[in-house]
């Protein structure tokens, strides 16, 4: 160590050296005490703790649909029991089914039902767009489709929709009309010879 120059002498500088040992003194105490608040010499350094996981976003809960609720199915009607001794028909009513056919906007239908024992025909008749008003109905009888017959029954006026009847039918008659040969005739000024026509066919 180099020798101190004689005019920078410990003697003349006595309270500054000692202040400035006690200074480095004092700094070098905090250092060490700020290293061993943070530094352990009997304990393995300590790891990091792992870092926090973000947090998951959960999903609201859902509201469960609503469950339908189950439809009582309703018991099936019971079977139509149908009287042996009932015969029923039905026909539609066109001009082309006239002999020879006739053109015409008109239609109608027939509805009946006879009593094979007692001879108890019930009818129900309708028509519409017809060129005129009907002038006479008859049932003819017998014939087949395609074919034509005098009169068997008339059907008396005023000719309202439905034209509604019932009459009693021979052994006879009953027997053709089960065999279809009859057929219905709706007649008009236009066409006297019968507009619209429709052979009655037993529905089995």
């Amino acid at each position: 160590m180099a020798a101190m120059p004689a005019h920078l002498n410990h003697s003349r500088f006595p309270s500054f050296m000692t202040a400035c040992r006690g200074a480095g003194a004092t700094a070098l105490a905090a250092a060490v005490l700020v290293g061993c608040t943070s530094v352990s010499l009997d304990e393995p350094p300590r790891r990091p703790p792992p870092p926090m996981p973000y947090p998951q976003q959960v999903p609201p809960p859902q509201s469960m649909p609503p469950q339908a609720m189950p439809t009582p199915v309703p018991s099936p009607a019971p079977p139509v029991v149908r009287e042996p001794q009932l015969a029923a028909f039905s026909t539609r009513l066109d001009g082309r089914n006239e002999v020879p056919p006739v053109y015409s906007m008109g239609t109608g239908t027939l509805d009946a039902v006879l009593d094979r024992e007692s001879g108890l025909f019930r009818f129900r008749l309708t028509f519409s767009n017809l060129s005129g008003p009907v002038t006479a109905a008859h049932f003819h009888g017998p014939a087949d489709v395609g074919g034509n017959a005098p009169p068997v029954v008339t059907l008396n006026g005023p000719y309202n929709v439905p034209y509604e009847g019932r009459l009693t039918l021979t052994p006879a008659q009953r027997a053709d009309l089960l065999a279809g040969r009859w057929y219905v005739n709706i007649h008009t000024e236009r066409n006297p010879a019968g507009e619209l026509r429709g052979q009655i066919i037993e529905r089995r």
